[in-house]
């Protein structure tokens, strides 16, 4: 499974059931809303559930998707546009909505798990939220991103559509309307005027609770003789490129680089990596990755206040820093896997995780470290958390001063330790890295 440098310092690794169950329930908690918002108006019976009945909390399975799409549009979004240009607030009698681009036209980015061969039968609400965002900045003409998530299953895909719409007047109506039922719904505790809910035989979490059967659905914020879709493939390459093209990353040496020095230094000699894939297309997958990792830690941290913070580290041309979860450094890893690896097998599995852990504890002069493990592919119970005591915090130094040193000085890659074996498969510096050589 390659060097595993970390597990000569271990002292114990230990399932906390405490922190565990701290985490569950911080991921869980919901952040309490005040103003009614466009997405309350795409469903209004939803959104009165969700206010009145806050105990109502999605499962983890449900949230990974939520948190996947979130986590997708804030870096993607970074990428394509600037800070001012994103995640711009409307607002309108009342209504907000917070669009994610909006430079010359709203542009809003969606995720979903396939796209539909007609994209606004299948996805009508996208169409709505659009429109409300094009009638609150008085423009007739937005536009939709959708990703289509890659999974096991199927590919990932891009699309653009611009949208024309031909009666906003229209829309800001039904906006009003849905405003003040919704509002009323509110004050009367009662969502009997309340229209159906689309997701009513979707897998709605109120639906054990709502009103919605046997009452009639609303009709579409906008109709779709009110606007036209017209697809832009052109447009779509063009992001693919720029995503592609974007450079490398500062070549300031990270924590990361320590555990990884043969990819590092291969990184620095070679910063052009060799890719046959259509352009874009990795960088996608990879967005998709960073990105539910960006907002699952978000939702950790927001649901956990004043229990995460970050300190700075510095060794030599080193900088980084590290993530402390109540004091204690903490990692946060989701491996794509179907079943949880045994304890006793953890050190060797993911001796990467603990070599990070290893130099994060010795960087920061703390004896104890902690791993989170959170197994997207999993369903229900995701979590499990490790700590993990380490002893010789010398030792552990003395080997990150000497693969720093031999980084800092271009040392040939093979002299550097491999990654382990089975990550050559995935690497575009193989074979050239020498790393997978024990699976051959």
């Amino acid at each position: 499974m390659g060097e595993v440098f970390s597990a000569g310092f271990m002292r114990s690794i230990d399932a906390n059931r405490t922190v565990k169950d701290a985490l569950t329930l911080a991921i869980t908690s919901s952040r309490p809303r005040s103003r009614i918002s466009v997405t309350d108006l795409v469903s209004p019976m939803q959104a009165f559930y969700s206010r009145t009945h806050p105990e109502i909390q999605p499962t983890l399975d449900r949230l990974q998707v939520m948190i996947a799409g979130t986590g997708f549009h804030e870096v993607f979004g970074r990428l394509v546009s600037t800070e001012e240009y994103l995640e711009q607030l409307l607002e309108i009698d009342g209504i907000v909505g917070k669009v994610d681009i909006y430079e010359d036209i709203p542009v809003e980015l969606k995720t979903t798990s396939s796209i539909p061969k007609d994209i606004y039968k299948g996805r009508s609400s996208y169409f709505e939220q659009l429109g409300m965002y094009c009638a609150m900045a008085d423009k007739d003409t937005g536009r939709l991103f959708v990703y289509q998530r890659h999974s096991d299953k199927q590919s990932d895909d891009f699309r653009v559509y611009e949208v024309t719409f031909s009666n906003l007047d229209h829309i800001v109506s039904e906006m009003m309307s849905r405003r003040d039922l919704l509002d009323d719904a509110l004050k009367r505790s009662d969502p009997s005027n309340l229209p159906q809910c689309k997701w009513l035989y979707r897998g709605c979490d109120y639906s054990g609770i709502c009103s919605c059967r046997g009452k009639a659905v609303d009709p579409s914020i906008v109709a779709r003789d009110e606007i036209k879709i017209v697809e832009m493939p052109i447009l779509v390459e063009e992001i693919k490129n720029k995503l592609a093209s974007i450079p490398p990353s500062e070549p300031t040496l990270r924590l990361n680089d320590l555990v990884f020095p043969r990819k590092a230094a291969l990184r620095r000699t070679f910063p052009g990596e060799k890719s046959d894939r259509e352009p874009g297309i990795e960088r996608m997958q990879e967005l998709q990755r960073e990105g539910f990792r960006h907002e699952l830690y978000a939702a950790l941290r927001y649901g956990s206040p004043g229990q995460f913070k970050s300190s700075s580290v510095r060794l030599g041309s080193m900088v980084d820093k590290v993530s402390l979860y109540r004091d204690i450094p903490t990692i946060l890893r989701t491996p794509s896997l179907k079943s949880m690896v045994e304890r006793d097998q953890l050190p060797s599995f993911f001796s990467y995780y603990f070599d990070r852990l290893a130099f994060e504890c010795a960087l920061t002069n703390v004896r104890q470290g902690r791993v989170i493990l959170y197994y997207e592919k999993i369903p229900g119970d995701k979590f499990m958390v490790y700590d993990v005591t380490f002893h010789s915090r010398d030792a552990i130094l003395v080997e990150a001063n000497r693969r720093l040193q031999l980084l800092e000085s271009g040392a040939e890659h093979m002299v550097l330790p491999p990654c382990p074996a089975w990550m050559a498969r995935f690497c575009n510096f193989d074979p050239d890295c020498s790393c997978g050589n024990d699976l051959k």
